[in-house]
């Protein structure tokens, strides 16, 4: 033990700051709460833009895959059938997952922004209890729409992990669908959806 301490001590202060650095990191990761924190800090540090999906690998949906039964934050329940015509902000998300979390502060920079649009509907929708979701909300002060899932969902929105983020047009097209931690309120996707909405 000596030996080590002492070969420690002998260690230059740069090698002595990374050695403390690791081995905070990996107590960090044995500890549930704080590895949480940790994951969704990282997550946050390496998320990067959403892009498009290229116009030959689109999709449009047909009227039976808008087939989604829901219930708002009031508890009424609403199909996603019912925001037929309108450009459809829909994430798939879940409070104990670290990449989810790790989104939701841009997501909410996203939804700030293009709140007044009525012609963007945001879809932030959770297979969760109503009361651990309205927890996680009022605790972090999120204030964008969520949803409850009350049924399961149609074939192009069931996704095999979350967060999974789709746009969908007016159209029906879907035009982009990203899976994983992402930065959702650049300049980039505020123009693309704000584009969507005034298309013809």
């Amino acid at each position: 033990m000596k030996k080590l301490i002492d070969k420690w001590k002998s260690k230059k202060l740069i090698d002595k700051i990374g050695d403390i650095l690791f081995l905070g990191l990996l107590i960090a990761m044995i500890i549930p709460s704080s590895r949480m924190a940790l994951t969704v800090a990282v997550k946050r540090v390496f998320a990067f833009s959403p892009r498009e999906i290229s116009r030959e690998e689109r999709v449009s949906l047909i009227p039976d895959e808008y087939n989604w039964l829901m219930e708002d934050e009031s508890g009424n329940v609403v199909n996603l059938a019912d925001f037929i015509g309108r450009t459809l902000f829909i994430n798939e998300w879940a409070t104990w997952c670290p990449p989810c979390v790790a989104e939701m502060p841009s997501i909410q920079k996203l939804y700030d922004r293009l709140k007044d649009d009525k012609s963007v509907a945001f879809i932030i929708i959770t297979n969760e209890k109503r009361s651990t979701v309205e927890d996680f909300m009022d605790k972090e002060g999120y204030t964008f729409p969520y949803m409850i899932a009350r049924s399961n969902p149609p074939e192009p929105f069931a996704v095999r992990s979350i967060p999974t983020t789709f746009l969908v047009a007016p159209s029906g097209e879907i035009v982009l669908k990203e899976v994983g931690s992402k930065k959702w309120h650049g300049e980039d996707t505020v123009e693309l959806i704000s584009n969507l909405s005034r298309r013809p």
